[in-house]
């Protein structure tokens, strides 16, 4: 019996793509609704989020201690039309008083 498999979240063209390990599900950017920003305080300092609002109402979300974030972050301005100048430097910034950041809405493919 195996444990469970981390979840993986990727943008591409096509849109969220999210992988389980066992197969991936992939959300077309017509789904998500908007990408938002937030954080929370954790043991340690600040977890932050960026999330893929979808329009049934589910998200998919992203922290800063996911090996993807990096890749994600990056991709992001490829992908969609952000809201922010500087995506990196806004979500540094975020703190978890800050609430929600609008990093892009709605979304659309590019």
């Amino acid at each position: 019996m195996t444990g469970p498999h981390p979840m993986r979240v990727a943008v591409s063209t096509r849109g969220v793509e999210v992988d389980d390990g066992q197969g991936g599900v992939l959300a077309p950017w017509s789904d998500v609704r908007r990408i938002t920003a937030f954080a929370l305080a954790a043991a340690g300092g600040t977890a932050r989020y960026v999330s893929f609002d979808l329009v049934d109402g589910h998200s998919v979300e992203v922290d800063d201690a996911s090996p993807e974030w990096d890749d994600v972050v990056a991709a992001l301005p490829a992908h969609a039309d952000l809201a922010v100048d500087d995506l990196p430097a806004a979500l540094a910034g975020l703190g978890p008083d800050d609430g929600v950041l609008v990093v892009a809405g709605p979304a659309r493919a590019r």
